[in-house]
């Protein structure tokens, strides 16, 4: 059954952190997430939402997650201290 891993965030600078985030496009290809998506919720709060088709494969990303939101937390378009993150499976799908 599918998980996900949905992190909360904040950014000094959205467009910044997207900048940045689309230089991690090539280290997130090898998370194994079905897909991952980052929301822009306005106001300097995100959202990103990763799909995994279970939890071994969720499990074996927890790094690079860490490592790529590391690497924008040390360039400074993320707040290392908002980053909260959260996984559950799917309860039901329509």
């Amino acid at each position: 059954m599918a998980v996900y891993r949905i992190t909360e965030f904040t950014s000094p600078d959205m467009s910044a952190a997207m900048v940045a985030a689309e230089d991690l496009r090539a280290d997130l290809a090898e998370a194994g997430a079905i897909f991952i998506d980052i929301v822009d919720l306005g106001d300097g709060s995100g959202l990103v939402v990763a799909k995994y088709g279970d939890e071994a494969a969720m499990d074996a990303s927890a790094g690079l997650a860490k490592a790529s939101f590391g690497k924008m937390v040390q360039a400074g378009v993320i707040d290392g201290a908002s980053i909260k993150p959260r996984s559950g499976s799917v309860a039901i799908s329509y």
